[in-house]
């Protein structure tokens, strides 16, 4: 979004200028949108050997950590959640591809 900040974690949301709770709420509801529509793993080494970086997600199993945006000034809830999952190219590569669920 054009007005809007992406980023990851609690002290990326922070460093933007978001209130600490805001921040946790956002990246509650990124993880649960991501825990619904990403695929799950069941160890966190099958998590990381496909995304780029996991979670444990509270209803078990592990999913991708998203990133997510915020509009300052809109509350918690995130405009858009994206993961970053890992692919091959033609040469066998592993590259990452993002991934938006939201």
């Amino acid at each position: 979004s054009a007005d809007g900040k992406y980023m990851a974690t609690q002290s990326d949301c922070e460093a933007w200028g978001f209130n600490p709770d805001v921040c946790k709420q956002a990246i509650e509801k990124a993880r649960a949108v991501v825990a619904r529509a990403a695929p799950k793993s069941q160890t966190m080494f099958q998590c990381e050997v496909r995304f780029s970086d996991c979670f444990e997600a509270q209803d078990g199993g592990f999913s991708p950590r998203p990133s997510f945006c915020l509009r300052p000034n809109k509350g918690a809830d995130p405009l858009e959640v994206r993961y970053l999952e890992y692919e091959s190219d033609r040469m066998n590569r592993k590259k990452t591809k993002e991934v938006r669920v939201q």
